[in-house]
């Protein structure tokens, strides 16, 4: 079985990561990829890893986005605390 470089983030479950480690596992997957230093195995190995760490990173940005577009759609008085009038002395 060949050795991929850097198994201790190869073996972690990209689901119980935070979008920001996700994508500096991807970051750090691109910058293997690219170092042309893989064998053939390790590069297939290595490039499933960075598919499942993009996937899972666009889900987080596309959940990101639906939540805040949600947020822009409530009506004002959900989201603006109603705040009693002030009363000026004459």
């Amino acid at each position: 079985m060949p050795h991929i470089p850097d198994s201790k983030s190869t073996d972690q479950d990209s689901s119980n990561q935070s979008f920001e480690a996700a994508l500096a596992d991807l970051q750090e997957v691109v910058a293997r990829l690219e170092s042309g230093s893989l064998t053939l195995e390790e590069t297939i190995a290595t490039f499933g890893k960075g598919s499942k760490l993009a996937a899972y990173c666009h889900k987080m940005i596309s959940d990101a986005e639906l939540r805040v577009t949600e947020l822009a759609n409530q009506p004002e008085h959900e989201t603006v605390p109603e705040q009693a009038p002030v009363v000026l002395p004459d």
